[in-house]
């Protein structure tokens, strides 16, 4: 399958062990189901100077199943990273309002700006951040 635009997303209350539980199971779900069009990978994210679990997967999932599920309610944002990784990627809020943030480019731990978002993805263990 081509390479599709992805989201990453943190869910609502993620330190309520519950509440990732009824996420995951959800999301395993519609994988069982075969309705996703492709996987979910775990990161950690980096946001406003706060550390929380956060998730990647294809945009079209997330607006498909994510989106709709009441997870995210009370999330001000989300980041789409386009599967040109040229091309910027964009915070759309809760709003629909969107904004470039630059492009998704892999960091070394050691260049890593801890004052801006950046991501780690658990699956490759590497972080990113949009420059």
């Amino acid at each position: 399958m081509k390479h599709l635009e992805k989201v990453i997303f943190a869910i609502d209350n993620p330190s309520d062990l519950h509440q990732v539980a009824c996420f995951t199971r959800f999301i395993d779900t519609q994988r069982a189901l075969n309705r996703l069009t492709g996987g979910v990978v775990q990161c950690i994210g980096h946001w406003e100077g706060i550390l929380e679990p956060s998730y990647m997967m294809n945009a079209v999932d997330y607006y498909e199943f994510v989106e709709k599920s009441g997870y995210v309610t009370n999330q001000i944002c989300v980041l789409h990273v386009p599967s040109d990784t040229r091309q910027p990627c964009h915070t759309q809020t809760s709003y629909g309002m969107t904004e470039n943030v630059g492009r998704m480019v892999k960091v070394d731990k050691s260049e890593l700006n801890l004052v801006d978002p950046w991501t780690y993805v658990m699956e490759s263990k590497e972080y990113f951040q949009c420059q």
